[in-house]
């Protein structure tokens, strides 16, 4: 059963003259009550949950007061992924368990990862490449990244996937604004990398319309997530290289400011919003809004990223390689969501001391849960060498045609920080190259997911510690056994 949003009354016009600025916000609907109040007494509990529960199983009696407070997902509809979410907020409310504190934020990443956040959607063009030349309509790119959008889960919409994807912890709305620069498209792709020119004109050319303030949630003077889309169907391949879809630092003047807030960083979007590109679209926008959080890119830039897990290539590789940060396709495994602060400590396992211990996962696309082998580091030890397993099905951001196979997957993880994020990512100053030490590689000799009879032991590619010069050669003596698998969860069996 679905219940869809009521559609928001937007009137538009194509040609949007320069200087003027509509803006289509998320003030669709609000909802009455608490979020997850779906019995309407004023509280969030176990109330609630039942309620919702005895109503997806179309139980006489059940009753809703007020449906829209359980869209957790704010994706149009109710389903056991909004029963999830309100399982989990309740659960982490009555146990008193906490979430973990994202490892990376402290590193200059404008996008704050929970709470409400705001972003900013700018579609650019220029005084001889205009947006009208395309099928380009303002409020229905909205409806596309914040609304309810014409592509099937997992990316009806930016806000679903991040509520989906943080288990509730973060929830993304947006406006979305057109602005036509005063120059030609040539006039600002000059030097590489610098989209300042362009960008500075826009946020200046905004600031009487915008009130700049509604894009810093958190309140430490920074814009949260801005992004530029330059239109590029019919422009020439020198002005396709120049503008790719990218999140950049901000290189222009430091002084720079808009109402009084600064730009870290902002992203560069090259995916035009036509209909057959929408999914590629979101994708490729999420992708962009995870660095803006401070996810590094898991592949390799200087190699293929289609290598054999084997050759030294992308980090991730074959169907258990699927990951946001690496493909920009499917969720985010729990490595990049531990980062971030969206798992709680209950959900977090270790194995401890020597001997062999049992283990149970629970299915990481619908709740947090994932198991850490510490090398070396002590439990809790984060930002450290471990191996991370997690079970993951073909449900949640995980759905239908991203992950081809479900099971197990196991990382080996090397999350060393230094002073400005992870050590050893692409382009810092500590990275050893591609075939060396990486911050995540997929454990596994064919890309492939672990099923109930498989066993990982010092061999297995990846399945190694580090040693001086950089490669997985130390024997680390864990062995891993994947037990049966039942109502959705895995029993691991450690031993050392």
């Amino acid at each position: 059963m679905e219940l869809k949003k009521l559609a928001a009354a937007f009137s538009a016009a194509l040609l949007i003259p320069f200087g003027t600025v509509p803006v289509y916000s998320d003030a669709v609907y609000g909802r009455s009550g608490a979020r997850g109040d779906v019995n309407g007494d004023g509280d969030t509990n176990i109330a609630d949950v039942v309620a919702l529960q005895n109503w997806l199983l179309s139980r006489p009696g059940a009753y809703l007061a007020d449906w829209t407070a359980g869209d957790l997902c704010n994706d149009g509809k109710l389903n056991v992924f909004d029963l999830c979410l309100l399982k989990r907020a309740v659960l982490s409310e009555t146990s008193g368990n906490d979430l973990i504190p994202s490892q990376i934020s402290q590193f200059g990443a404008p996008t704050p990862t929970s709470g409400n956040v705001k972003a900013l959607n700018i579609y650019v063009d220029f005084a001889d490449v205009k947006y009208a030349d395309y099928d380009y309509n303002t409020p229905q790119i909205y409806e596309e990244l914040y609304g309810s959008g014409t592509v099937a889960a997992p990316y009806e919409s930016i806000t679903a996937w991040f509520e989906r994807s943080s288990y509730g912890s973060l929830h993304i709305e947006g406006d979305v604004v057109h602005y036509t620069c005063s120059g030609n498209m040539a006039d600002y792709s000059q030097g590489r990398y610098n989209y300042t020119p362009m960008a500075s004109e826009v946020l200046k050319g905004l600031e009487d319309q915008l009130d700049f303030s509604d894009y810093d949630s958190n309140g430490d003077g920074v814009i949260d997530c801005v992004t530029f889309t330059v239109p590029l169907d019919f422009a020439s391949d020198e002005m396709k290289n120049f503008w790719y879809a990218c999140t950049n630092d901000w290189f222009g003047d430091p002084s720079f400011t808009v109402d009084g807030l600064r730009v870290d960083k902002y992203i560069i979007m090259d995916v035009m919003p036509n209909a057959d590109e929408m999914k590629y679209l979101k994708s490729t926008l999420i992708h962009e809004m995870c660095h803006s959080m401070g996810l590094p890119d898991y592949y390799a830039y200087d190699s293929n990223p289609y290598d054999n897990v084997n050759d030294g290539g992308a980090s991730l590789n074959g169907d258990a390689g699927y990951e946001c940060m690496d493909d920009a396709v499917g969720d985010l495994c729990s490595f990049s969501k531990l980062m971030l602060g969206w798992l709680r400590e209950n959900e977090v396992q270790s194995y401890s001391g020597y001997g062999e211990q049992t283990f149970v996962l629970d299915d990481a696309s619908q709740t947090g849960s994932c198991l850490i082998l510490p090398i070396n580091s002590a439990p809790g030890d984060y930002t450290s060498e471990y191996f991370l397993i997690e079970n993951i099905s073909r449900s949640g951001n995980n759905f239908h045609y991203y992950t081809y196979d479900s099971g197990v997957r196991i990382f080996h993880v090397k999350a060393e920080l230094n002073q400005y994020g992870f050590k050893y990512e692409n382009q810092s100053d500590d990275f050893m190259g591609n075939d060396k030490i990486r911050v995540l590689r997929l454990v596994n000799d064919n890309g492939g997911f672990y099923h109930t009879g498989d066993t990982a032991s010092f061999g297995t590619s990846n399945f190694a510690a580090y040693d001086y010069n950089g490669y997985p050669t130390i024997d680390t003596g864990y062995t891993v056994s994947i037990g049966e698998h039942s109502d959705g969860k895995y029993n691991i069996k450690v031993a050392k």
